[in-house]
C-alpha cells in the first residue's frame, strides 16, 4: 500500500510521519519512542552519515541505540478505519 496524501488541515497530526508529512501506512516505533513511516526510517538510517555510526533521532536529534523497529498495530488500524 502505497502512502496516502490527504488534506492535512483536517489529518490528525498523529497519523502523520514527522520525516514525510504524509499519513502513514506502515507505522513503526523507533527506539526514540516515535512513529515513523517505515520505508521514510528506513531510508533515514541508510544515509551515508550514519555509515559508519549510530543515527540520530529524526524528530528529536538524540543518538539512536538501535535500528529495531517495532510495527505499530493500533495506530496502522486506527489510521485504517480513519480512512473508511
Amino acid at each position: 500500500m502505497e502512502p496516502v496524501l490527504m488534506d492535512v488541515a483536517s489529518t490528525p497530526q498523529v497519523y502523520l510521519c514527522p520525516i514525510t508529512g504524509e499519513v502513514m501506512v506502515d507505522p513503526v516505533v523507533c527506539d526514540d519512542g516515535h512513529t515513523y513511516e517505515k520505508a521514510a526510517i528506513q531510508n533515514w538510517f541508510n544515509q551515508d552519515q550514519f555509515a559508519d555510526t549510530d543515527p540520530i533521532s529524526p524528530n528529536t536529534g538524540a543518538p539512536l541505540l538501535s535500528r529495531r523497529l517495532v510495527r505499530n498495530h493500533a495506530l496502522r488500524k486506527i489510521i485504517d478505519e480513519w480512512r473508511e
